[in-house]
């Protein structure tokens, strides 16, 4: 397994979630003395343990004791076992909590890396479309007011759909894009993709486009798992000729 496969593995080896196959992997190059396995070990080490700092521990109420102590009044050395009983009781429930908010923040923040990661390959691709030199653009909309961007295509390596004032979608639903063929045949499904909050969305798509065999992108609304055939009127159409 080369660096670049494992660089988004360490995290999940620091926090003991890692498959053991791959944990070996790991631990094969820290054996061998592996400086860049060791540098990036060091740094999910220390964003693991700085989690221990994003709860905050909770401590009992200070009238626990004398709650406790009014129901039954036990003999003196009772009384302080009890007291024992009621202070490690209060360390377990902050401990408990302290547990779980730090799970939560791990989930969150496993979940904010993958979205960063997915973001990074998007970029990576878009980039990788933008320059090579057959790279044709299209524009749509030209207007504010509605829906518009533009479709870069490529008949080798893909193409990316950049789209501002999309509509707003249910939580239920999504956009689907559809590369339209010339021959007349039906559309071909190009990928799903949701906007943001402004109504833009940048979508980075493998799939060949040849502006001899396909003549239009389109958009319509499908449901959330996407749609082989389009189950609505595409509300957007970009002529590629």
């Amino acid at each position: 397994m080369t660096h670049a496969e494992m660089s988004e593995l360490y995290e999940l080896y620091a926090l003991g979630v890692l498959e053991p196959e791959l944990a070996l992997e790991i631990e094969r190059h820290l054996d061998e003395q592996c400086e860049y396995c060791s540098e990036h070990l060091s740094a999910a080490l220390a964003m693991t343990a700085a989690l221990a700092n994003i709860a905050e521990p909770k401590a009992p109420p200070a009238r626990l004791k004398e709650r406790v102590l009014s129901t039954v009044r036990p003999p003196k050395a009772a009384r302080r076992w009890s007291f024992a009983v009621v202070a490690l009781a209060a360390a377990c429930l902050a401990l408990v909590a302290f547990s779980i908010a730090s799970r939560v923040a791990m989930q969150r923040m496993q979940t904010q890396l993958a979205g960063l990661t997915e973001e990074r390959n998007q970029l990576r691709s878009a980039v990788e479309i933008l320059s090579r030199p057959e790279t044709r653009t299209v524009e749509f909309g030209r207007t504010e007011n509605v829906a518009h961007g533009r479709v870069l295509v490529n008949r080798n390596g893909g193409f990316v759909f950049v789209g501002s004032q999309l509509p707003s979608l249910g939580s239920d639903r999504t956009f689907e894009l559809w590369l339209v063929p010339t021959s007349g045949a039906a559309p071909q499904p190009a990928g799903l993709f949701r906007p943001d909050q402004s109504g833009s969305s940048v979508h980075v798509s493998s799939i060949p486009v040849d502006a001899r065999t396909t003549k239009a992108v389109a958009v319509s609304v499908e449901p959330q798992q996407g749609s082989s055939a389009p189950t609505t009127k595409p509300f957007l159409i970009v002529p590629l000729a």
